[in-house]
């Protein structure tokens, strides 16, 4: 549902999905005014993707408005969350882990990137990552080549479920044919989900 949003909409409720935020954090955040910032979180709250909620200060101060995202308590990720715990019940953690690489690797396979050099490899996945939903990008620092997303369509998943994150990490070693260290999560709090290529 949020994938269907104009640009700055599913900007703020990605800010959202990190922490709960005031408007004018919102607003700070992406260099907008709060009259705007208003209007797209009014929208995304009568959507049903975001909620607010008045809180008062612990001091001295004026009540003020708390948001935060909700998508992630939608019908379908409440049913992915579900199937997700019953696939660990019933092949436990390192099973859903076997499985969910697979699903990644399978839905890659396409790229066809044996062969080609490291950089060409990685700008592929990040194509098709892109794609996806993931904004991701190759970076060089160095000398090191890194895989960076900074966004992730899942998660509040993610976040409940850190297999997803597994899955992925071995999948795309399979497709690159070598290690990757990851040094941030989004799912933790960090900027990106940063993979170092070994």
């Amino acid at each position: 549902m949020a994938l269907l949003l104009e640009g700055t909409k599913e900007k703020v409720l990605e800010l959202l999905r990190a922490r709960p935020l005031t408007a004018k954090e919102v607003a700070e955040a992406l260099g907008l005014s709060r009259a705007a910032v208003g209007k797209h979180l009014q929208d995304l709250e009568a959507r049903g993707l975001v909620r607010s909620e008045v809180r008062r200060p612990s001091g001295r101060g004026r009540p003020y408005r708390l948001y935060r995202a909700q998508d992630g308590e939608s019908p379908y990720a409440a049913l992915c969350g579900d199937v997700l715990r019953g696939l660990e019940e019933a092949l436990g953690r390192e099973g859903v882990v076997a499985f969910l690489r697979e699903r990644n690797r399978s839905r890659l396979a396409s790229l066809r990137l044996q062969g080609l050099p490291l950089r060409e490899k990685l700008e592929r996945l990040a194509e098709a990552l892109r794609q996806e939903g993931y904004e991701a990008e190759v970076v060089e620092e160095g000398g090191r080549l890194y895989l960076c997303q900074r966004r992730c369509p899942r998660l509040a998943l993610s976040r409940e479920h850190e297999a997803l994150c597994e899955g992925e990490l071995l999948a795309y070693e399979e497709l690159l044919g070598l290690p990757l260290v990851r040094e941030e999560r989004i799912a933790e709090g960090g900027s990106c989900c940063r993979y170092r290529v070994e």
